[in-house]
């Protein structure tokens, strides 16, 4: 394993890791993940503001997040992914388009799984579009959701000479559920409840870290172990599918 494991001693919901090496997938495609966040980002935008002018066409037109709790919560979201302003604004003003989000899980050898978050205006048309580069490149839609993700908020930051006990601390003061430590990279990513997300990243900022990343994903509950030429084969789907214009997301389970 890449990780030594240990439980917290003050708390047991809080799960420490420490990376051995830097061979983990995660942290070996940090420099990958950067180049691609231009297009995440402006990605993350349409979701989010899709989903404030639906939320506020829900609640009668009510566009206060003071007296909106749900549109509060998307907005606090939102913000702590980076989200600009001006963005959040925009949305507030607009009425929603007839676009809806769907999700999809689409398979590939070495069980792994690719779970699919789109925008499109019907279930059929994100069908067709997606059927059209499987077709070509491979993997298979389930006709049902099968493997188990869970959605958390992810906050990488930059540390210095913190050790793991340190960050241990931090993360139980913060609320965070786990930390992993890499200490070639020096960062440390911190994995919260999703309702959580806001305030950890405003506790761990408030701390002094350089935050580098913060963002609401999926994670699976049971990874899978594929081999290197089945992850290529995985990585090279995904960026794919990311470059379609209604796929705001791809979440994969390994």
């Amino acid at each position: 394993s890449a990780f030594g494991t240990r439980v917290c001693n003050l708390c047991e919901n809080v799960l420490i890791r420490q990376v051995r090496h830097a061979g983990h997938n995660k942290w070996s495609n940090i420099k990958h993940i950067k180049a691609a966040k231009d297009l995440q980002n402006s990605k993350l935008a349409s979701q989010f503001s899709h989903r404030i002018r639906v939320c506020v066409k829900d609640h009668g037109g009510d566009a206060n997040p003071e007296t909106n709790a749900k549109l509060k919560k998307i907005m606090a979201e939102a913000a702590s992914a980076n989200v600009p302003k001006s963005s959040l604004q925009a949305a507030l003003k607009n009425k929603p388009d007839d676009r809806s989000e769907f999700q999809f899980e689409v398979g590939l050898p070495g069980g792994i799984s690719l779970f699919v978050e789109t925008l499109c205006s019907t279930r059929n048309g994100a069908i067709n579009v997606l059927n059209g580069v499987l077709k070509k490149k491979g993997g298979s839609l389930e006709t049902r959701l099968k493997t188990k993700f869970d959605k958390k908020g992810i906050i990488i930051v930059e540390v210095q000479d913190q050790n793991l006990e340190y960050l241990e601390e931090m993360a139980i003061e913060a609320g965070a559920e786990e930390v992993d430590l890499n200490t070639e990279e020096k960062m440390a990513e911190f994995t919260t409840d999703v309702n959580d997300f806001p305030n950890v990243k405003e506790f761990i900022e408030g701390k002094g870290f350089n935050c580098v990343d913060a963002t609401i994903t999926y994670l699976p509950e049971l990874p899978a172990d594929p081999s290197n030429m089945e992850r290529k084969v995985a990585e090279n789907l995904k960026e794919i599918l990311e470059g379609l214009d209604i796929v705001m997301a791809v979440h994969r389970n390994y």
